[in-house]
C-alpha cells in the first residue's frame, strides 16, 4: 500500500484546506444573520431530528457539553431554540428548534448551497461523482478504523 508523506499535495492536507475554506467562507456569508457554523450545525440537527437531548446534540455536532451550552444559550436568547425538561430524566434537557430557528436554518442552508455550487463550478458530472465517491470512501475507511480502535480500548 502506498503511504504518502504529508505534503501540500496530500489528500489529508487538501481535505483540511478545502474544509477550512468552506468554513471560513460560510461564516463570512452568514455573519449578516449573526450565525456561526456550530450554531448552524446545531440548528440543522434539530431540524432533521426534532427534539433531542443536549447530550445527543453535543455528540451529533461533535461539541463538548460546555461548548454546546454556550451555543444553545445564544440560540435560545434569540428565540431560535427552546429547551425543556426531559420527561424521562429530570436531570436532562430536550432541545427543540422554533419556527424562527427553522427559517434561519433554511436561509443559511441556501447560502451553503450557493457556496458549494461556486466551489464545484467547472467540474464535470463525472468529476463531481468521482470526488464525492472518493470522499465517501475515505470517510468510511476512517470511520471503520476509529470503530476498530474503540473496540481495542
Amino acid at each position: 500500500m502506498h503511504k504518502p508523506v504529508p505534503t501540500e499535495e496530500s489528500v489529508g492536507y487538501i481535505i483540511h484546506e478545502v474544509a477550512k475554506a468552506f468554513r471560513r467562507r460560510f461564516e463570512e456569508e452568514v455573519k449578516v444573520h449573526d450565525l456561526t457554523l456550530p450554531q448552524m450545525r446545531a440548528l440543522g440537527e434539530l431540524v432533521r431530528k426534532g427534539g433531542v437531548s443536549q447530550v445527543s446534540l453535543a455528540g451529533a455536532i461533535d461539541a463538548d457539553p460546555m461548548t454546546l451550552k454556550g451555543i444553545l444559550d445564544r440560540l435560545e436568547k434569540r428565540g431560535l431554540v427552546r429547551r425543556q425538561q426531559d420527561p424521562s430524566d429530570s436531570r436532562a434537557k430536550v432541545v427543540h428548534v422554533t419556527e424562527a430557528g427553522e427559517a434561519l436554518f433554511r436561509t443559511a442552508k441556501s447560502v451553503g448551497v450557493e457556496i458549494q455550487n461556486e466551489a464545484i463550478e467547472g467540474l464535470s458530472e463525472a468529476e463531481l461523482t468521482a470526488v464525492s465517491q472518493s470522499l465517501v470512501h475515505i470517510r468510511n475507511n476512517l470511520s471503520r478504523a476509529a470503530a476498530a480502535q474503540k473496540e481495542v480500548v
